[in-house]
């Protein structure tokens, strides 16, 4: 029996109370209780079998109630956290962590006390696409990885409480290093600018380095004119290379081609092949769904999950130290 509470049903807090929802119709879940502070608003989402509240700690103090799930403004989630963790809940936390690595190292020490669960939503984790290039990369299918690089490029109202690099960046942050099996790179230099607030990043240019000079290029941008929305990934191999268009799920486009080097007399000469695009089909899996079902595995199994705290924690530490320094560590 897994009863879960959410606190925060707003732009994305609907997307996860849809997919609880789900999860509850097909038994995954027992109960689910819904809060937000505005009544009108978790009122339309709650039913005869959803009960809903306006006070937060309602949720807390229901003994229905294991796990808190909080989608919330970034600057809320250390103290809805503390808080959960403390009434003995186990607890997901969208991403970012928290706002600063202090309150996420308080977070882990909590959590560490109370032999608890903490996970948190760095959702492209569970994207089949990233699944699948993940695999491809543990095969050795690409040969030798020389870059990856991710455009989130859109015409859109920036957000007031964060700039791109909590709000975006922190996903190929993440991303890159799940990808390269590291805790950390190499260095990280980034080059950001703020147009239309202070102190609040609207674009941003990301380089990350590797081991075996494998680097990692991503460009956030809400002030992008000419894209309506663009998020694409690529990974560029020895031996071939692949795209993801996260906004066609079901598609990865897999590239045969080289270029090598030779010496030929006193210079370098290439030689270049180049044997077409392959479109790949894979089944679409809602990676929400797949990260709150890996989740409530976690809390059954109490097994640390794939995008566990000390991997939030992570992430906020290297984009504090990018908004602070410019670079890594």
């Amino acid at each position: 029996m897994v009863g879960i509470g959410v606190i925060g049903t707003g732009y994305w807090g609907k997307n996860h109370v849809r997919n609880w929802k789900e999860l509850l119709s097909e038994g995954v879940i027992d109960e689910l209780v819904l809060c937000d502070m505005d009544k009108n608003r978790v009122k339309e989402l709650a039913d005869e079998n959803i009960s809903y509240t306006t006070n937060y700690k309602d949720l807390l103090d229901n003994n229905s109630i294991d796990a808190i799930d909080i989608v919330t403004p970034s600057k809320t989630h250390f103290l809805l956290g503390k808080e959960a963790l403390i009434a003995g809940k186990d607890v997901f936390i969208e991403k970012p962590m928290t706002i600063g690595m202090k309150k996420s190292e308080k977070l882990i020490d909590l959590t560490e006390k109370n032999d608890s669960i903490l996970m948190v939503g760095h959702i492209f984790r569970y994207h089949s696409g990233i699944e699948e290039v993940k695999k491809r990369i543990d095969r050795g299918e690409f040969g030798k990885i020389y870059y990856m690089a991710t455009n989130r490029m859109a015409f859109s109202s920036p957000r007031r409480d964060m700039g791109v690099m909590y709000a975006l960046g922190i996903h190929e942050i993440d991303l890159y290093c799940y990808l390269m099996d590291v805790k950390y790179p190499k260095k990280i230099t980034v080059s950001f600018s703020s147009f239309l607030q202070p102190d609040v990043e609207e674009i941003a240019s990301i380089c990350m380095k590797f081991d075996n000079n494998v680097s990692g290029y991503a460009f956030e941008s809400w002030i992008s004119p000419f894209h309506t929305k663009i998020r694409d990934f690529i990974l560029v191999g020895s031996k071939r290379s692949i795209k993801i268009d996260y906004l066609k799920p079901q598609e990865l486009l897999l590239f045969d081609g080289t270029i090598t080097s030779y010496q030929y007399k006193d210079r370098i000469s290439f030689d270049i092949t180049d044997e077409g695009i392959t479109k790949i089909s894979i089944p679409y899996k809602e990676p929400l769904n797949e990260e709150l079902k890996h989740f409530i595995s976690c809390i059954k199994s109490r097994k640390q999950p794939l995008t566990d705290m000390y991997a939030g924690k992570r992430a906020v530490e290297m984009i504090e130290k990018c908004l602070n320094q410019g670079h890594f560590p």
